[in-house]
């Protein structure tokens, strides 16, 4: 995996019953003494700054890590919508999707957010894995590609591809198409590919 941050983000979040009930955190939000992270996680308005520790996509893939840490094991990393939530923003996913290497059972203590767990090669393949202050992430190009494998699925195409769309002015069209031909095989690819060029000539 490549770095990308050298340290694991530290940001101190605000849970329901420590010391706040959900009910007075979402009064909080209300008021703007409080944002909304994901799932139950909120922050303090005060702490978002210019500052490197709250800098947005920080505070993301530490809502992340804090979520999705405690549960998984061995080698994972967030896809799909989560890593594109954490690359561009937009509007924050209901459900922590991630790439593992071995069979998890979902536990028992629900999250605060549903999680999607899907054995695929991206843990195998260190370059398509960065990783985020301390969070094993897909990478832009990955990222892309699983979100318009998506693009023919009616009852996922439309926040993968508004997610894609997000991603696309952050990294090459040339280095897109070019790895998109290379994985033409996966399932998936004709729909991507055309969807790739929709979306770079609108």
């Amino acid at each position: 995996m490549t770095e990308a941050a050298p340290t694991e983000a530290a940001v101190e979040f605000l849970v329901p019953g420590l010391p706040y009930s959900a009910p007075e955190l979402r009064g909080m939000e209300i008021a703007g003494l409080v944002v909304h992270v994901i799932g139950d996680l909120h922050l303090a308005a005060d702490h978002l700054s210019a500052e490197p520790e709250t800098d947005p996509a920080r505070v993301r893939a530490a809502a992340v890590h804090w979520l999705a840490a405690p549960v998984l094991t061995g080698r994972w990393a967030v896809m799909g919508l989560t890593a594109a939530w954490i690359l561009a923003g937009g509007p924050a996913p209901s459900v922590l999707e991630a790439a593992v290497d071995r069979y998890h059972r979902i536990p028992l203590q629900p999250l605060s957010v549903r999680l999607n767990l899907e054995q695929t090669d991206v843990v195998e393949e260190p370059s398509d894995v960065i990783r985020l202050w301390g969070l094993p992430c897909t990478g832009l190009a990955r990222t892309v590609e699983d979100l318009l494998r998506r693009a023919e699925d009616p009852a996922r195409a439309a926040p993968a591809l508004a997610a894609a769309a997000r991603l696309l002015p952050l990294t090459p069209a040339g280095h897109l198409r070019d790895r998109f031909e290379r994985n033409r095989r996966r399932p998936g690819m004709a729909g991507a590919r055309r969807a790739l060029e929709r979306l770079l000539s609108g």
